[in-house]
């Protein structure tokens, strides 16, 4: 029996009732959760920085170990840190220890590392490994030397194995890297006998924790999305899966709707060494809180293991207006084009930029792909976003574009000055390193451990440090 206690250590926080309440009554054998994901972006994963509040971690971590160690219930975590490159397993660690000191736990922690070197991928390519792009058509078809020279972090997302193993070396605690979410919640499962196909789609719909259920009581949501824990058991020729709170409820409808979240195709999942065929699953309601799911198969292929790299495009700095003026509206996107070509030619001696507007109201967030507006936007918002060699480059070219964005002359233009009111004052921010995704390919691996370090620790009161 599986427990996942919410969708993200440090997202959303844990229901500390619910949480409680689902260890007593179901007394699991594991407990498993998520910590990440690369949905944030590049930048996370290149600085070691973690895309969650470390005061949220911290609390999510003492509440999950002193529980869980209390009751010699082994613990899995995925994605330490948020990109589970090395610095955020370590900034992860070093928590741990510090709650394990404090709460006078004492147990085995093991961390698996899933960093991949230059070296070793440049070795890779050396060897004449084919390292494929996952179907994006925005990545080279083959991984180059040239588009890993520039990624300060590169990791592997493990499959079960490592985990697995972790478990075997005698861990209580396994903090993994970079990690599929529904592998790290399936391993101990797998490891215990369990039919992996059916340990793996367990793990697919309980990685989000509350999202595979609804809502009974009209009251829980109110509590905090992806806080309710979620209880999976593998039983033979099916699993069972059942809500961590009374006022919740996993129906057919339910489950599979979060069994197709995050896929581009509703009945295969490619994993590690597998692909998951959900095309002759069967859910059933067993009572009106569990839903059993069975049929589902797994078939073997050629191991390989995504590759995620952030590489360093430059120094970011924004600026954000907003414009109000009917008529600077209907002809906005003939201003920013002239008054960017205008910064880039007064530029062009400076160094490397890249110039980039996001047009809040005139999709922003869709692009290409946004609907014909049914009539002009009332008023839209214009973030200016510079990348450039140096900070001092971008924010000047910021700056400079800013102002001539809001002294621009255009048809129609009755106003002498003030196009635009800044949101900020300064209205130029800097924002620092800029990343962007440099590798996003499939690397074959002879042996599912090889891109993978696990190292173990004795942790807790009296541990000399």
């Amino acid at each position: 029996m599986t427990l996942t206690p919410t969708g993200c250590i440090g997202n959303r926080g844990m229901h500390e009732e619910a949480f409680l309440g689902s260890l007593d009554a179901s007394q699991p054998d594991v407990i498993a959760v998520d910590a990440g994901s690369f949905d944030c972006g590049p930048w996370y994963l290149g600085t070691g920085k973690p895309h969650s509040p470390m005061a949220n971690v911290r609390r999510d971590l003492e509440l999950l170990l002193t529980e869980g160690c209390r009751r010699r219930i082994p613990i899995a975590i995925g994605t330490a840190g948020g990109s589970g490159a090395r610095p955020h397993v370590d900034l992860t660690a070093a928590v741990i220890e510090e709650i394990a000191a404090e709460r006078g736990l004492d147990f085995n922690l093991a961390l698996v590392y899933s960093d991949l070197s230059r070296e070793f991928l440049a070795d890779k390519l050396a060897a004449g490994t084919s390292v494929r792009r996952v179907p994006a058509e925005y990545f080279g078809e083959q991984l180059a030397e040239a588009d890993i020279e520039g990624c300060t972090e590169i990791v592997a997302m493990m499959g079960p194995e490592p985990v697995m193993e972790a478990f075997r070396r005698g861990a209580d605690v396994v903090l993994a890297g970079r990690a599929s979410d529904c592998c790290v919640i399936g391993a101990f499962a797998i490891l215990h006998g369990a039919d992996p196909a059916l340990a793996l789609h367990m793990g697919d719909i309980m990685e989000c924790g509350e999202s595979a259920m609804i809502d009974v009581e009209g009251v829980t949501r109110t509590r905090g999305a992806n806080r309710i824990p979620v209880v999976g058991t593998v039983r033979g020729d099916h699993f069972l899966l059942q809500p961590g709170h009374q006022g919740m409820a996993c129906t057919v409808v339910s489950v599979s709707a979060h069994s197709m979240y995050e896929r581009a195709s509703h009945t295969i999942v490619e994993l590690p060494g597998c692909l998951l065929d959900k095309s002759t699953t069967r859910m059933e309601q067993v009572d009106p809180r569990t839903v059993r799911v069975s049929g589902t198969r797994r078939t073997e292929r050629p191991y390989t293991v995504l590759v995620e790299g952030a590489r360093l495009a430059g120094w970011r700095t924004i600026s954000i207006l907003g414009a109000r003026n009917p008529r600077m509206i209907a002809e906005l996107s003939g201003i920013l084009e002239q008054e960017k070509a205008s910064v880039e030619h007064r530029f062009r001696s400076e160094g490397r930029l890249a110039i980039h507007y996001h047009i809040y109201g005139q999709g922003a967030v869709l692009g290409v792909s946004e609907l014909p507006p049914a009539s002009s936007p009332r008023e839209v918002g214009i973030v200016i976003d510079v990348v450039a060699e140096s900070q001092q480059l971008a924010h000047e070219a910021a700056e400079d574009l800013a102002l001539k964005i809001a002294f621009s002359r255009y048809p129609g233009r009755t106003t002498t000055a003030g196009n635009v009111a800044y949101l900020f004052s300064p209205n130029v921010i800097d924002a620092g390193q800029a990343f962007d995704t440099g590798v996003y390919h499939e690397l074959p691996l002879a042996d599912p451990l090889e891109a993978f370090k696990i190292e173990m620790r004795r942790v807790g009161a009296g541990v000399a440090r």
